[in-house]
């Protein structure tokens, strides 16, 4: 004898693995959606490599020590120093694993208060055959304290405290 419940069974199971099919893409696609950090991940990973790499040259290497590396590359503003300063800063910023080195620019602006008790800004370092930064440049910044008049810098001589610009991007 033949009834109507196998087709009732049938259409019962054909729905919900409908329905389960249906469920499964709309969890699927919902997860992936965009947002708009996403997008500027390489920037914010950027711009920590920036910072990171300024704290540590910020950072005094002994207890005692009267300064950190990078007030005394600001302080004795010459040709070494900003050597110096360009090999460390990118040694901290291009050391990768397994000893490659990433592509990275940078120049340094030194902002401070000059005797007219005004805001001026002077270029502390450019690129050798400085060459246009793209669009995806970050800006970090590090504030600096300086004591007394550094040599060779348009600084006032007192106690203030210098903002350094870095816009950093890859080449």
């Amino acid at each position: 004898m033949v009834n109507d419940s196998g087709q009732l069974y049938t259409i019962e199971g054909i729905s919900a693995g409908l329905l389960m099919i249906v469920t499964a893409y709309l969890v699927v696609s919902s997860t992936t959606v965009l947002t708009p950090q996403d997008v500027h991940i390489t920037d914010v990973q950027l711009e920590q490599l920036g910072n990171d790499a300024l704290a540590m040259m910020d950072t005094r290497n002994t207890y005692t020590g009267p300064r950190s590396p990078l007030q005394d590359y600001v302080f004795y503003d010459d040709s070494t120093n900003k050597s110096n300063f360009e090999q460390q800063f990118l040694l901290y910023c291009n050391s990768t694993p397994f000893g490659r080195m990433d592509d990275l620019r940078f120049n340094a602006t030194i902002h401070y208060i000059n005797n007219a008790n005004e805001q001026s800004f002077y270029t502390y370092y450019e690129p050798p055959g400085y060459d246009y930064y793209r669009e995806n440049a970050v800006k970090v910044s590090r504030w600096i304290y300086l004591e007394g008049k550094p040599p060779n810098s348009p600084v006032e001589d007192k106690p203030q405290i210098v903002l350094m610009e870095v816009l950093l991007w890859r080449a």
